[in-house]
């Protein structure tokens, strides 16, 4: 089978018109102009027309509410707010919460119409088809078309798949993003002789096996195992075995040749070189498995290189090496590179200019560049022309290097998302456990992955 597009279809329908009236006060009524509701042909005013004529950002006289979590690039954004208010008078108020928390705080606030909130940070494999097919995302797209500074074509291409609705039209900007990598320990690569990294599925298994010793605790290589968390992983192998969830037209794969031969692999992988418990394993279990020294190979995403301690591993920093996913049998790439976060405009917002100001702000090239300084991973490709980020040189080169290839998620991209891992994680769990006919079963599981992309059409 041929490698499927790697730029995602979007399934819902949707047909919003929405107004980009601002409820912001200029600080200069007579010089500021109040921007424009769209046409009937959706022209609006550009952000930056003000700008070019007087030389200076405009001003808006407004705080803005913005929900969000705690993580490196909110952190840097929080310490640049008085530039933010001195360029664009603008100020924030930060609600921040855990990621499901947030997710809580802005469903309650849209079904109240959703004006108490400006600005949210969102998980957009979770939830942009979500938001946009309710109507809570303001659509983005007229601003940026307007906008002549904001170089919208900077943000990496998978990064801006999974941020436009329906139509195609941008309904957030990407903020953070990770992808897939496999850490090895150098010491036990070196110590088996192994002096070549895996090119190719075939490889990999070969050399997780010279790796596997089980007598000292040691198993060739570490991965997710439980059903759920493992699709996201898997991911790299279904679409390195040539196959994928569903095809742009909204049919499951999950029981194609390839994509049997795909969770057979994976199985056979960690069944037989896998850590003991796998099967209850997710991406902390395995990190810790491999900074105490007890998995040669781990696959999983980059950033998780934001949970190292030097006083938790057994094992010293700068004996970590980093390769990019092997090739499947007929030379399909399957990595990843998902946008974890992302700002997005509330269609219940009476300050929509200058929440829309503070979003490119926040996911401006300075700021993605300054949050890469702090161990971020950017959406941006200039974020990654420089070596800004604290990660080793070669984990650097290796997302940026993912980044144009790469598939923009790691996950079915649907709505029920959750419930379609659920229903794949079966197949990979059965699998690992050695089921005799996967065929059957992805048969079976098939056709309620189906019955679950149906209900979403």
């Amino acid at each position: 089978m041929s490698k499927l597009k790697k730029r995602l279809v979007t399934l819902l329908a949707l047909s919003l018109s929405l107004s980009l009236l601002s409820g912001c006060g200029s600080k200069s009524e007579e010089t500021a102009q109040q921007p424009s509701a769209p046409s009937d042909e959706g022209a609006v005013e550009a952000p930056g027309e003000e700008e070019a004529s007087s030389g200076e950002s405009k001003k808006f006289d407004c705080t803005l509410n913005v929900v969000g979590v705690d993580n490196v690039l909110a952190t840097t954004m929080m310490e640049h707010l008085d530039e933010l208010e001195e360029e664009y008078g603008i100020k924030i108020e930060f609600q921040q919460f855990s990621n499901e928390q947030a997710s809580n705080k802005i469903a309650v606030s849209m079904a109240a119409g959703g004006g108490d909130i400006d600005v949210m940070m969102i998980r957009p494999l979770d939830e942009t088809l979500l938001f946009s097919q309710n109507g809570w995302l303001e659509n983005l797209q007229p601003y940026i078309d307007n906008d002549p500074d904001i170089d919208y074509d900077d943000f990496m291409a998978a990064c801006q798949d999974v941020c436009t609705n329906q139509e195609g039209d941008a309904v957030c900007l990407p903020a953070m993003t990770e992808s897939g990598v496999i850490y090895y320990n150098k010491p036990m690569f070196e110590a088996a002789n192994i002096t070549e990294l895996p090119k190719t599925m075939e490889e990999l298994y070969e050399v997780a096996g010279k790796l596997h010793d089980p007598a000292n605790d040691v198993c060739g290589f570490a991965c997710r195992g439980a059903g759920n968390p493992a699709v996201t992983q898997f991911s790299v192998f279904l679409r390195g075995f040539g196959s994928d969830f569903f095809d742009e037209n909204g049919k499951a794969l999950l029981n194609t040749p390839e994509a049997v031969e795909a969770f057979e692999y994976y199985g056979k992988l960690l069944r037989d070189y896998g850590p003991d418990g796998v099967l209850n394993m997710g991406w902390t279990d395995t990190w810790n498995l491999f900074t105490q020294g007890k998995a040669a190979m781990r696959l999983d995403a980059n950033t998780n290189l934001g949970s190292w301690s030097d006083d938790d591993a057994a094992i010293a920093f700068e004996d970590i090496g980093y390769f990019d996913v092997p090739v499947g049998p007929n030379g399909d790439y399957g990595n990843y590179y998902i946008t974890s976060w992302a700002f997005g405009v509330s269609y219940g917002s009476q300050n929509k200019e200058a929440a829309y100001t503070f979003v490119k702000w926040a996911t401006s090239k300075e700021m993605q560049i300054e949050a890469q300084k702090k161990g971020s991973s950017g959406a941006r490709l200039s974020s990654w022309e420089g070596d800004y980020s604290p990660w080793p040189r070669e984990v650097q080169e290796l997302a940026a290097e993912a980044g144009p290839r790469s598939y923009g998620a790691e996950r079915p991209y649907m709505i029920n998302v959750s419930n379609g891992r659920d229903i794949i994680g079966e197949i990979i769990v059965a699998a690992i456990e050695g089921e005799t006919d996967i065929q059957a079963l992805a048969d079976k599981k098939n056709a309620e992955f189906q019955a679950l992309l149906d209900s979403e059409k």
